[in-house]
C-alpha cells in the first residue's frame, strides 16, 4: 500500500487536517486553531510496533559548516534552504524536500530508501491555549502514536545547543529506515516540526545537512 506520508508529496491532494481532538492519531497532525497555522497531516511507513528502546544522543553537531545552495519559498512565506538538484515542494501548508523523485516512489511503494537517498518534511502548527510550549513534552506527544505503529525504536527527546529556539530532537528506526524528529518553537504560538528520513545506517552521514536545512528555516512576521 502506498506510503500515505510521500503519496500527499506525489498528488495535488492531501487528507484533511485533524481536529485538535484527534491530535496524534498521526504524528504531528491537527486542525490549526487562533493564529491560523495548519499542521501537516503526517505518517511513517506501516510495520509491527517495537517498543522504545534505542538510546538518542544527548547533544548534537553544529549544522552551520553546511552550505545550502538554494532557498525555498512557501506560500504562506516560510523559507528553507536546500542543496541544489533537490525536489521541493509546497502541499497545503507542508514542505516536502527529497533527493529525488525517484527516492519519492521509493519510499512510496517499498517503505525504504536507497543508499544516498534523504525524504525531509517540514509542518507547523499553533500553539494553543493552554497547551504545552515545550518541544520536549509536545515531541514525544506527538510522535508516540507513529512511533507504536510503524515499528520504528526511538530514544528519548534529546537536546540541540546549537538552535537558537527552544528544540528537541527524537531519533528512531526500524528495519529499514533510519527517522530524525525535530520539534522547535518558532513563536509562542508557533512550533515548527520536522521529520527526516534516510535508510537504514545512514542518518549520521546526513545529520548535520538535516539540520543545516532545519536552522535556515525562516517565518514571516506574526
Amino acid at each position: 500500500m502506498p506510503h500515505p506520508q510521500v503519496r500527499s508529496f506525489r498528488v495535488a491532494a492531501l487528507g484533511a487536517a485533524l481536529t485538535a481532538t484527534a491530535l496524534a492519531v498521526t504524528a504531528l497532525a491537527v486542525a490549526a486553531c487562533g493564529g491560523g497555522s495548519t499542521v501537516a497531516p503526517t505518517a511513517a511507513p506501516t510495520g509491527a510496533a517495537t517498543p522504545a528502546a534505542t538510546a538518542a544522543p544527548t547533544v548534537a553537531p553544529s549544522p552551520t559548516a553546511i552550505a545550502l545552495a538554494m532557498t525555498f519559498t512557501a506560500s504562506n512565506g516560510r523559507t528553507i534552504g536546500h542543496p541544489d538538484g533537490w525536489v521541493v515542494r509546497d502541499n497545503l501548508g507542508i514542505i516536502y524536500a527529497v533527493t529525488s523523485e525517484a527516492a519519492s516512489d521509493r519510499l512510496v511503494t517499498l517503505g525504504s530508501l536507497d543508499a544516498g537517498e534523504v525524504f525531509v518534511q517540514f509542518a507547523e502548527y499553533s500553539i494553543l491555549s493552554g497547551a504545552t510550549a515545550d518541544p520536549f513534552v509536545h515531541l514525544p506527544d506527538n510522535l508516540r502514536l507513529l512511533l507504536e505503529g510503524s515499528g520504528f525504536t526511538a530514544g528519548e527527546p534529546a537536546g540541540l545547543p546549537w538552535a537558537a529556539r527552544p528544540a528537541a530532537r527524537i531519533d528512531a528506526a526500524n528495519d529499514k529506515l533510519q527517522m530524525l524528529a525535530v520539534s522547535l518553537k518558532v513563536r509562542d504560538d508557533l512550533f515548527a516540526d520536522v521529520i527526516a528520513y534516510t535508510t537504514k545506517g545512514e542518518m549520521a552521514a546526513h545529520e548535520a545537512l538535516i539540520l543545516a536545512m532545519i536552522e535556515s528555516l525562516t517565518y514571516p512576521p506574526s
